[in-house]
């Protein structure tokens, strides 16, 4: 596959997703609404008449951001509709499968020195405020122009010099990202109250940050307690990255699994056995409702916060996870190093195809970059 043909889609599908994620909402309403959110006596967003929280850090603009961020998160997280909570998990776990790769490039010894390939602290924070959709193929494509690991990539290129950093990755991206999820899901006001639902769902808006910092913690504790870890041989740094590797990429596959078949079960289940849902959340769990997002494109107008965010979720959904998958399709076929015909890469996208449809195209993307890894190590081995 020619490099040129999936860098310039991954610069179209950037932007489709600035044009989804921020001139479809302008369109539509949705902007306006989040933008009322910082006005005086605003309410969460939602039936529940509770005040808005619109003070986080103490800084003008960065207490406007968050209070957009969550107000548009809250009506995700709330309950009170199916349809945008299920997006947001479907989202969540494709995006934490994402990281998860984009994490291990980032750390590979050939990747090292190019600060936008390794930033990916900085990069996350890109990605909070603009969206995956937005981010996420930039970063794909600066990655096939800039890393030597794309094109016919040796083994020593794609080994971590410090391994433990890579098995330590996961383990910081849960804390990071998933345990401040988690608690920003709490049911309010049964289990914590409003206030302190928008307070860490405003926390984990940050979520690069704090996996950037239990990433820099967890690795010091861990280079203390071996100091060796950071002195090994080439072929133990070899042995180890392949090691941790494997359970970094099965780790992304369950993230992205995980949510994929949720979001299609209930969506199903509802869909076959309707009698089971309320007649409230039965309409919203439908898979056309679910999955099929609005052109966004015409003069809809939405009238609720909710109403926006659907289509605005989806769309993070189709763009940034055709990226990913798109990414992970061009590394697996550009590491082959004999000529690789057409058919050899439909026979390839066809598989991942399958994989996508059974645990998620995150889940497609790693595995097609498991393999790719893989087939170099083995190579450079027997060779």
């Amino acid at each position: 596959m020619a490099l040129t043909i999936p860098k310039i889609l991954l610069i179209l599908l950037s932007i489709a997703g600035f044009w989804t994620l921020w001139a479809f909402p302008y369109q539509n309403g949705l902007l306006k609404i989040l933008s009322q959110q910082s006005e005086p006596g605003a309410v969460i967003p939602g039936p529940t008449a509770a005040p808005m929280k619109q003070t986080y850090t103490g800084i003008g603009p960065v207490d406007k951001q968050l209070t957009v961020l969550v107000s548009f998160f809250y009506t995700a997280i709330d309950g009170n509709r199916a349809d945008v909570s299920l997006s947001f998990l479907y989202l969540g776990g494709q995006v934490l499968a994402a990281w998860v790769l984009i994490t291990i490039e980032s750390l590979r010894k050939g990747n090292q020195g190019k600060f936008i390939l390794t930033a990916t602290t900085l990069f996350g924070v890109g990605v909070a405020i603009v969206g995956y959709a937005c981010a996420a193929p930039l970063w794909f494509a600066l990655h096939l122009w800039l890393s030597p690991t794309v094109k016919d990539p040796k083994d020593y290129q794609l080994i971590v010099d410090v391994p433990v950093k890579l098995a330590i990755a996961p383990i910081s991206i849960l804390l990071g990202f998933g345990l401040p999820s988690l608690l920003m899901c709490l049911p309010a006001p049964t289990t914590v109250s409003f206030g302190t639902k928008q307070t860490w769902t405003g926390i984990q808006q940050g979520w690069a940050i704090w996996i950037g910092l239990a990433q820099f913690a967890l690795t010091v504790v861990a280079l203390s307690l071996d100091q060796r870890a950071s002195i090994l041989t080439e072929a133990d740094k070899r042995a180890k990255t392949i090691k941790y590797l494997r359970r970094a990429y099965a780790f992304a596959i369950m993230c992205s699994a995980g949510s994929h078949l949720a979001a299609w079960s209930l969506s199903l289940l509802a869909y076959a056995f309707p009698v089971l849902f309320s007649s409230t959340y039965l309409p919203q769990l439908q898979p056309t409702r679910i999955f099929v997002p609005e052109v966004p494109f015409g003069s809809h107008k939405v009238s609720t916060l909710a109403d926006g965010a659907l289509p605005f979720l989806q769309w993070d959904i189709v763009v940034g996870v055709t990226a990913t998958l798109l990414w992970g399709l061009t590394l697996r076929v550009a590491a082959k190093h004999e000529q690789t015909s057409p058919f050899q890469i439909l026979a390839v996208a066809a598989k991942l195809g399958i994989v996508a449809i059974a645990l998620g195209p995150c889940a497609a993307a790693a595995v097609a970059l498991w393999i790719r890894d893989e087939l170099v190590f083995k190579k450079q081995r027997t060779s």
